[in-house]
């Protein structure tokens, strides 16, 4: 079997640089070579756009992103490119392994690397064998660079922080979705909400809207003050975040950060309320542009939530300076910034 690698392949002058993309087709990153067109590059996308009624209609497994994997691989080897660009989880996985079967050694970076559910028995193994294979893995906090490097056996040179950073979705529609004052939980991701509606039972004052995802359920007994709404799409979630007082994310200590919404709630002035551990340490600094909280004790999150609520300008101040700190390292600029110091690295 023929082998190409880019890692030993011999740079000609003049050269144009060739990177290849896999991502979601609704992934910001296909913007690249419009943001990034001070220099010459050639640039290919494979997305999980559908291509036939198959993949309409199956989505677990993804065969739209699988295919698009597949091509990835072709077109990397078809143009000899130098360098092979992953944004979503499982592109990673699929792109090394078609690149181990085809005796492809290609310089793979997989950007916003996270794993909403970790692999275990033989998905392990292939996780592992696969993920120690890309030559470089973004993710968005120094805990989440330890965890994965422990959990796979991966040497944490590997993985590189670097904030969050992304275009702030639009708020729709611009009229509140929810009337009156209230502050907000909102994520994607799994919360402590047992926590969450222990404290919030003793503010009755307070009075709180949860947003969920479709599907996932909260088993813990509703206080009065408490809405529930599910389903929402991204527009309408920033809709209910925009009209908030502050943002309140009761994460899990042993899970990652929802770092999506905690940066979109600085970048629109939010200050926020977040438990006192490694998943936030990168974001959140107590009583600068947030108030931190004992994981897992109620009373220490009531107190919290009641000190932002009762003092308004104190609030202010720290949805002002979160949103000073998410210009300077959580904006869209600073990720392109960010990207282009990482392709000027590898000499592309």
């Amino acid at each position: 079997m023929s082998t190409y690698s880019s890692r030993s392949a011999v740079t000609t002058a003049g050269k144009c640089p060739r990177i290849v993309c896999c991502t979601p087709a609704n992934d910001n990153w296909q913007q690249l070579p419009v943001l990034l067109s001070e220099k010459p590059r050639q640039w290919y996308f494979c997305n999980d756009q559908p291509g036939g009624l198959l993949e309409k209609l199956v989505r677990r497994p993804n065969l739209a992103l699988i295919r698009a994997s597949w091509q990835a691989i072709q077109q990397v080897k078809r143009q000899r490119a130098d360098l092979l660009v992953t944004s979503h989880p499982t592109a990673t996985f699929w792109c090394a392994i078609f690149a181990v079967l085809q005796n492809i050694r290609i310089d793979h970076i997989a950007l916003s690397f996270y794993l909403s559910q970790l692999p275990h028995g033989m998905r392990y193994v292939l996780a592992q064998w696969a993920y120690s294979t890309v030559t470089k893995l973004i993710v968005h906090s120094k805990a989440e660079r330890q965890f994965y490097s422990e959990y796979f056996g991966i040497p944490s040179a590997r993985f590189e922080m670097q904030h969050w950073g992304n275009v702030l979705p639009d708020a729709r529609p611009i009229a509140p979705l929810q009337p009156g004052e209230y502050v907000c939980a909102i994520s994607e991701r799994p919360q402590d909400y047992q926590t969450l509606m222990a404290a919030i039972a003793r503010l009755p004052h307070v009075r709180l809207v949860i947003v969920v995802p479709r599907g996932r359920m909260i088993t813990t007994r509703l206080a009065a003050n408490v809405v529930v709404m599910t389903g929402l799409s991204v527009a309408n979630r920033m809709n209910i975040l925009r009209h908030s007082r502050f943002l309140l994310l009761p994460s899990h200590a042993y899970n990652p950060c929802d770092h999506q919404t905690l940066v979109a709630a600085m970048r629109l002035g939010k200050a926020f309320v977040a438990p006192d551990t490694p998943n936030v340490s990168d974001y959140a600094f107590h009583n600068a542009n947030a108030l931190l909280y004992q994981p897992s004790n109620p009373e220490s999150l009531a107190q919290a939530i009641d000190t932002l609520w009762q003092d308004v300008i104190k609030c202010e101040i720290l949805g002002a300076n979160g949103q000073e700190f998410a210009t300077a390292f959580c904006s869209d600029a600073s990720t392109r910034h960010y990207f282009q110091q990482l392709l000027i690295r590898r000499g592309l």
